[in-house]
């Protein structure tokens, strides 16, 4: 559990921003992508609710790439110093997905899973309690009181639609 609002910034601190939910979900990816955005062996990520995160300082700016399931990747990068602080995958626009590095207060987060362990450096430790994938994470179980926000929009608005 993280104390809500959750804040954190930018390396520069021009940048700033409000989580106001606890996230579904906490882990690090070692995909090359994440390797090169940290300047490190991974990144480690939390996914919180789109509408929970503010931006409470600052002018952010989009960068968008693909990602090599197809989908898009957008990233909100500070104005001034160019630091990533959160991303959003476009397959999940519900969904953002938080640089657990830019809190103010990391040490709350949980991390209990690792993505992408094809692309893990071998002197990486992972523990052996936490889930281990080789690609992509399955975040069915951490989504179950939400699944429809790991559907795109138009999906998801179907699955309500016919419920």
């Amino acid at each position: 559990m993280i104390d809500v609002p959750a804040t954190g910034r930018c390396q520069c601190g021009h940048l700033g921003y409000a989580v106001g939910a606890q996230p579904f979900v906490a882990y690090t990816c070692h995909c090359c992508e994440c390797q090169r955005l940290s300047s490190s062996a991974f990144a480690t990520c939390m996914q919180v609710p789109a509408e929970a995160v503010e931006m409470t300082a600052g002018v952010a700016h989009t960068r968008t790439r693909p990602s090599d399931s197809g989908n898009e990747i957008s990233m909100w990068l500070c104005a001034s110093c160019g630091f990533a602080v959160f991303l959003q995958n476009s397959a999940r626009p519900r969904v953002r997905t938080v640089l657990v590095g830019t809190l103010e207060h990391l040490e709350q987060v949980q991390v209990d899973a690792h993505i992408w362990l094809k692309r893990k450096l071998p002197w990486v430790v992972i523990p052996a309690a936490h889930r281990q994938f080789d690609g992509a994470g399955d975040w069915s179980d951490d989504y179950a009181h939400d699944p429809d926000r790991l559907l795109p929009s138009k999906q998801s608005e179907i699955t309500r639609d016919d419920a």
